[in-house]
């Protein structure tokens, strides 16, 4: 019975709103190419190019935003012969809330570089509002890497992709 109530909500919500995300087979939410102000406080939101390979991680940045909310900004760049190239999206990622430990999963698939300073990300979260810290972790597969982004509050999140740079944006508010 939970079950059917929880497919019909989705699709009642999916097709209401089906102007700011997309669900897939799944229930996740497809992330958009631009902000349309569509937080989600569960669940995850999946983009980016499924067939990309090698890419380097050339930043990871927040700052706090006027309009309320804290925007993480992950950089990424191609690889084409052990050199930064131009990336044309994103590789494929998934961005899940966990919200009862108060955090974002950031999960990047492909082939992993990183390129840089964890540290200095981390100095980036004690200007912000809503982003406590980054827990970033070695590259322990060749196929993936993922961290966390920890919050004060249980998080409410948007997240969109950029092109020319490629970069993922999550917009997170309380």
């Amino acid at each position: 019975m939970i079950q059917w109530i929880t497919f019909s909500f989705v699709a009642f919500f999916s097709m209401n709103h089906s102007a700011q995300a997309q669900f897939d087979d799944l229930k996740f939410k497809q992330a958009l190419k631009l902000k349309k102000e569509f937080y989600i406080s569960s669940g995850a939101f999946t983009g980016g190019d499924r067939t990309s390979g090698d890419f380097t991680v050339s930043n990871v940045r927040v700052a706090s935003n006027p309009a309320g909310y804290d925007r993480v900004v992950i950089d990424l760049a191609g690889n084409h012969q052990g050199e930064k190239s131009a990336l044309d999206r994103p590789p494929f990622y998934l961005i899940e809330i966990d919200s009862a430990n108060k955090r974002v999963l950031v999960t990047l698939y492909g082939k992993p570089k990183l390129d840089f300073s964890t540290m200095g990300a981390n100095q980036s979260t004690k200007k912000t509002k809503i982003v406590s810290n980054f827990e970033f972790t070695p590259l322990a597969n060749k196929d993936r890497w993922s961290w966390a982004i920890h919050t004060h509050q249980t998080p409410k999140v948007e997240v969109f992709e950029l092109t020319q740079p490629a970069r993922i944006i999550i917009d997170i508010k309380q």
